[in-house]
């Protein structure tokens, strides 16, 4: 089949056809789509956590504690909203104290600036996190052999992020 047979027969889903204009197509298709995984990758960071023995961690909640434990070194509030392309640093500080009050993660002042680790605890769930997430998730897409196609979309998915916050700078100035 040539590309105009395959273009043809491909039918384009959108969540919003006021924005899918001729020019458009493709990308409020991939917005589409990338709102799919989104919302599903949330509700499996829930059901994870649900499994894990925390049910009331919010998908943020379950970023953060990951990203604190990543590397096993301890990390400032901004240095996670950094690391997650999160703005709003009210959001991640939120997080960090529910996260404080539920035990997983303690903080230790350093001069001006308070450091979060993960406590016993917080290692002990991430850690049945990542033994759910292995049973549950990566030994379906091990048997799928995506592992080269996931790379290629996760930098993929990184580039277009940089273009995303290069047109939020370009709206803010309008």
């Amino acid at each position: 089949m040539d590309n105009k047979e395959n273009s043809a027969s491909h039918l384009p889903i959108v969540s919003s056809a006021h924005l899918a204009s001729e020019n458009a197509m493709t990308l409020s298709e991939f917005e589409y789509a990338l709102t799919m995984v989104n919302n599903a990758f949330q509700r499996w960071m829930q059901s994870c956590s649900a499994t894990s023995g925390i049910p009331e961690l919010s998908s943020l909640d379950i970023l953060v504690v990951h990203n604190i434990h990543h590397r096993d070194r301890a990390k400032r509030i901004a240095d996670v909203a950094f690391m997650l392309n999160i703005e709003d640093l009210h959001n991640v500080s939120y997080s960090v104290r529910k996260l404080v009050k539920r035990n997983l993660v303690e903080g230790t002042r350093q001069g001006k600036d308070t450091y979060y680790q993960v406590t016993d605890e917080g290692r002990e769930f991430c850690k049945a996190y990542r033994d759910i997430r292995e049973q549950c998730l990566v030994e379906v897409l091990s048997k799928m052999n995506m592992h080269d196609q996931l790379g290629e979309m996760a930098t993929l998915m990184r580039t277009l992020s940089g273009f995303y916050d290069q047109a939020s700078r370009a709206a803010r100035s309008l």
